[in-house]
């Protein structure tokens, strides 16, 4: 039996709008689509792709950061000695009546007395979670039946290595302990120089308890993780001081938001150095870029009671959403933890020596770790836009750096040439490097009404005009304006708009 969600209509809306239009789909949809698992169609799917290589431009490639791909199945021994297999788990309840389970601290959190004493279920312990469950009357929301006392649930999904299921492995929880597992080899190939850093795009599993919220809390979803090995003797950052100045939102442990330089919050101890610092910095650049517009996301402080088993010290980014401020990224200073652990658990070496200092250290980590569907949700989210006398359809503006198409190309008609013509068209944009697509059918406006639904930023139409001087029409999303441009011309005008972010016609 599935729990009553809590109500959230805008966003329900927009899922609805997401799966109409070929963003999202729920999983395996024929057989039921079991709760937790969403597929991306064509435009979601190009869109998914853009954040990500976004993710890569800002954190790989502009840093000289090195990308790598790792097995999604690891032996279990790997994640007894990261410990995931002792404390990656959620806490449990379950009902005396129907004997379905749920997430207790999220059970707690929707029940209206305890949302209204100010207190917070997240980051409590399991006798704390029982004893408010009791105190504030929590039942099952299926049947009003009464709930077990809290337990322990382990997130991870387990499979068997081979044949038999004598070797125990699990789906990885998390895309970060692929990087460690090859950090002595690459550290070594490339000079054994530190800092280094190695990032990974890819799929991690997490088998929850009662997935709710769209996309928001899945059972398989991708991340985008860095890890960034440093000296732990020289937590500074060469970046850091052409930044220091520039100012980001916090939300602090007693719950105050207010705004602080980098400077000031590496001094007022709200971040532990310079690194992670840099790397906020370069999450807000990200978001910012895709979107989401200052003022919607803020960073938050975790309490040192709240952090995850192997940091020193963990900063969440939070974007405010139709479901309240939800964590789409968490930045964590893992110290040694991870190399530690694995060192002693298989006997390798993971140390570096360090030229400098003659001698050995196991490097520390600062690892910003973003999560893409949670992203892609938060983008949905703020470039949603509203009708309007001056368009009467729902669209997306989306900056077009990230839009699932750079143009839409239309024949004014299918006769005449017209729809050959825009064939050519689409054949030069593409062979460009342009993503567009050509679609002949229904009237102009309706065309115009669906790129504009799927946030396409530039529509080029093919005309009688087109056959005579070789020229098109090129319409802008945002306000609907046009300029004539020669086809030749088109394809660098159009990449020049890209780069620029422009999405209206200026014409002054």
């Amino acid at each position: 039996m599935k729990s009553k969600e809590p109500s959230f209509p805008k966003a329900e809306r927009l899922i609805d709008v997401a799966i109409r239009r070929s963003f999202i789909m729920p999983s395996a949809e024929i057989y039921g689509a079991p709760a937790g698992f969403y597929d991306y169609g064509p435009v979601g799917c190009a869109i998914k792709r853009r954040l990500e290589n976004l993710w890569r431009s800002e954190m790989l490639q502009k840093e000289g950061f090195h990308e790598i791909e790792t097995s999604m199945i690891l032996p279990e021994a790997v994640l007894k000695a990261s410990g995931h297999a002792e404390n990656f788990s959620d806490p449990i309840v379950s009902c005396k009546k129907c004997n379905a389970r749920f997430r207790a601290d999220h059970l707690l959190s929707e029940n209206p007395a305890f949302a209204a004493s100010g207190a917070k279920a997240e980051g409590m312990q399991d006798a704390e979670l029982t004893d408010a469950i009791r105190k504030y009357k929590v039942a099952c929301p299926n049947d009003k039946g009464e709930l077990t006392e809290v337990a322990r649930f382990n997130m991870m999904f387990k499979t068997a290595i081979g044949a038999g299921d004598e070797r125990v492995a699990y789906c990885r929880p998390e895309t970060a302990q692929g990087i460690f597992l090859d950090f002595a080899r690459i550290v070594r190939n490339y000079g054994s120089r530190l800092p280094i850093g190695i990032g990974q795009v890819g799929r991690s599993f997490r088998n929850e308890i009662s997935p709710r919220q769209g996309i928001i809390r899945m059972r398989e979803f991708s991340q985008m993780e860095l890890e960034y090995f440093f000296n732990p003797e020289k937590q500074s950052h060469a970046g850091f001081t052409g930044i220091s100045g520039e100012k980001l939102v916090f939300e602090l442990e007693d719950g105050k938001v207010e705004e602080r330089t980098l400077a000031q919050a590496l001094s007022d101890g709200i971040v532990p150095n310079e690194i992670m610092a840099y790397f906020l910095w370069k999450q807000e650049r990200i978001y910012l870029a895709s979107g989401i517009p200052r003022g919607k996301f803020r960073f938050r402080k975790i309490p040192a009671n709240d952090t995850p088993h192997y940091s020193r010290g963990n900063i969440d980014l939070v974007v405010d959403t139709s479901y309240g401020w939800i964590e789409t990224t968490g930045t964590a200073y893992r110290t040694d933890y991870d190399l530690s652990s694995h060192a002693k658990a298989s006997g390798a070496d993971l140390s570096v020596f360090v030229e400098e200092e003659k001698k050995k250290v196991v490097p520390h980590v600062v690892e910003p770790s973003m999560g893409v569907d949670r992203m892609f949700w938060c983008v949905l989210e703020h470039c949603f836009m509203e009708k309007t006398p001056e368009k009467d359809w729902e669209w997306f503006n989306f900056p077009p750096a990230i839009a699932p198409y750079h143009a839409w190309i239309f024949p004014l008609m299918r006769k005449d040439g017209m729809e050959e013509k825009a064939r050519e068209v689409e054949s030069l944009l593409r062979e460009s490097g342009l993503i567009v697509y050509c679609q002949e059918s229904g009237s102009i406006g309706k065309r115009y009404a669906r790129a504009d639904e799927i946030g396409v930023p530039y529509c080029v139409t093919v005309d009688y005009d087109t056959l005579k001087d070789g020229t098109v029409t090129l319409r802008f999303r945002n306000d609907g304006k046009q300029v004539r441009l020669a086809i030749g011309e088109l394809a660098e005008k159009i990449a020049s708009f890209v780069k620029e972010g422009k999405v209206a016609l200026d014409l002054a």
